[in-house]
């Protein structure tokens, strides 16, 4: 899990109002807010996330497609050379 500069003063903004002790009617109302809030964070995260493997993923696929067609290649040139040496050969040139 990558965490960020503003994650990270988020949590200490939290530790520090958990430690001043100041519970009142209205605690637990912050205490989702705080909680709705890093949600929400997580969600854009994890969105973000998301868009970044999909787009390795695709970098992916297509580095796979170039090695099969440059794998292709090399196996035709190999091949050409084979029956251009067989020729040579049964020609009596080499």
């Amino acid at each position: 899990m990558v965490t960020t500069n503003k994650d990270i003063e988020e949590f200490n903004h939290m530790l520090d109002n958990m430690e001043k002790d100041d519970r009142g009617p209205s605690d637990l109302e912050k205490r989702i807010e705080d909680l709705m809030r890093i949600s929400l964070s997580h969600q854009n995260l994890n969105a973000d996330l998301r868009k970044e493997v999909m787009f390795y993923k695709k970098k992916c696929e297509h580095f796979e497609y170039m090695y099969n067609q440059l794998k292709k290649e090399k196996e035709a040139l190999h091949s050409k050379g084979q029956s251009m040496l067989n020729e040579f050969r049964n020609k009596g040139d080499v």
